[in-house]
């Protein structure tokens, strides 16, 4: 597996439009590599990025709810 996509492999991988990336990556809210006109993404960055955009699924807490209902 290579580390550094381009775009619009990127775009693939993320489902996320390339209009999009092109945005976030002048802005600085997704990491990127510019390299003249050329703008590549490090594959474990963008994993990294990805991941922080999970909801919280409050799972943890519903559990948590449980063990204290059932201690009661």
């Amino acid at each position: 597996m290579k580390r550094y996509a381009n775009i619009k492999e990127v775009s693939e991988y993320t489902s996320l439009p390339v209009k999009t990336l092109y945005e976030w990556a002048s802005l600085g809210r997704i990491p990127s590599i510019k390299l003249g006109r050329r703008v590549l993404f490090d594959l474990n960055d963008i994993d990294n990025f990805m991941s922080s955009l999970k909801r919280d699924t409050g799972h943890d807490k519903k559990i948590i709810k449980k063990v204290i209902a059932d201690v009661c």
